[in-house]
C-alpha cells in the first residue's frame, strides 16, 4: 500500500516552511497596506452590489 508508512511524526505531516520572500511579505507594511485596500475594495463591491 502506498500510504501505509505515514505516521503522525513523518515529514509529510508537517506544513511547508515559508520561503524568505513569503516571510518578507508577511512583515512588509507597504504590502499589508496594499492588501488591506484591495480586500476592503472587494468587500465594498460586494456590499454595494444590487440584490436581485
Amino acid at each position: 500500500m502506498a500510504g501505509a508508512n505515514r505516521g503522525p511524526y513523518h515529514q509529510e505531516s508537517y506544513p511547508p516552511v515559508p520561503t524568505g520572500f513569503t516571510k518578507y511579505l508577511r512583515r512588509s507594511v507597504p504590502w499589508q497596506l496594499v492588501r488591506f485596500v484591495v480586500i476592503g475594495w472587494r468587500i465594498v463591491k460586494l456590499m454595494v452590489k444590487p440584490q436581485g
